[in-house]
């Protein structure tokens, strides 16, 4: 196994710090990096070494602050073209998505505890992308909300997508 070159280190880390604040994948969270060194007119290396620094509640210089907050903001809202013909599409089964729900938040937790495990970083990058597909979402933000409304919806015995949940008939698995 390599080692990550020192000037590697901090812009790798970064981006599993970004995926699991967010949430989003590496992508775009290496577009966050591109976008706020741009905006703040600084170093990459710079914008991933204050990325770091935020866990240590240190202050950042205001331009890249602004910059950074504005290029995370963008990655949150952004939202998937709208389809042009209204679709129908099968909702996944609410348990697996809480299963996935419930390890996306353990990675996540993971990555912030060690931004250097190359490991969780792919394995949060995978079970983002995963859930991105499940829910038929382009953004993980949007994936999440909605993945956790289904959750939600089922554990209260809403309706889900025209479905009612009806005790009686689950228990005879009818």
């Amino acid at each position: 196994m390599s080692k990550t070159p020192p000037e590697h280190a901090a812009p790798e880390q970064a981006v599993t710090v970004l995926m699991a604040v967010v949430p989003c994948g590496s992508d775009t969270a290496r577009q966050i990096l591109a976008d706020t060194a741009r905006a703040a007119g600084v170093a990459p290396l710079e914008t991933a070494e204050a990325v770091l620094a935020l866990g240590g509640c240190r202050a950042l210089p205001a331009a890249l602050g602004a910059a950074l907050k504005a290029a995370m903001d963008r990655a949150r809202s952004a939202t998937a073209t709208p389809a042009t013909q209204p679709y129908t599409r099968l909702l996944p089964d609410p348990r697996t998505i809480g299963e996935l729900l419930k390890r996306h938040r353990g990675l996540r937790s993971r990555a912030l505890a060690a931004p250097h495990d190359r490991t969780v970083r792919g394995e949060l990058d995978d079970a983002t992308y995963t859930l991105c597909i499940l829910m038929g979402q382009r953004n993980a933000c949007t994936a999440l909300r909605s993945a956790e409304l289904l959750v939600g919806a089922e554990w209260l015995g809403t309706p889900v997508g025209g479905r009612v949940r009806d005790a009686s008939t689950e228990r005879y698995g009818l």
